[in-house]
């Protein structure tokens, strides 16, 4: 009696290159806010199709002397990075706008970057937000 063993066939995949990708301009999204605004500013760039970001806890650079005479206890912040594509960016710069205005607590800075290239293709389908769901 003699047992065969049914060989799987391996399935070899086209691996993504720039031409079979929808290729979009991509900016990086630094936003510097007050500690603990991090999760407000993650959801408004959630809204626009934001695939990463990455919340970093920053402190104020300062001396305390200078801290005291300004009367500022809290000096933490919350450092937000986000990428995004470029079509989005006048619309996501009106929603920051409208939130730092929104109210006096809502204080910090925004700005974005160009990123002019990326090394990997699923890297930047991943920034992109292109990766195709199989």
């Amino acid at each position: 009696m003699s047992l065969f063993r049914k060989k799987k066939q391996i399935e070899v995949k086209e691996l993504p290159t720039l031409d079979n990708v929808v290729q979009k301009k991509l900016l990086l999204f630094i936003t510097i806010v007050g500690e603990g605004q991090a999760t407000a500013i993650r959801k408004l760039f959630e809204r626009y199709g934001c695939s990463a970001q990455f919340v970093e806890r920053g402190e104020g650079t300062a001396t305390k002397e200078i801290y005291n005479i300004l009367g500022v206890e809290n000096t933490g912040k919350d450092v937000v990075f986000s990428f995004l594509a470029e079509d989005k960016a006048s619309d996501i710069k009106k929603e920051l706008d409208a939130f730092f205005v929104a109210s006096k607590r809502n204080q910090g800075i925004s700005f974005s970057i160009r990123l002019s290239s990326i090394i990997g293709v699923r890297v930047y389908q991943f920034l992109a937000n292109t990766v195709e769901d199989k």
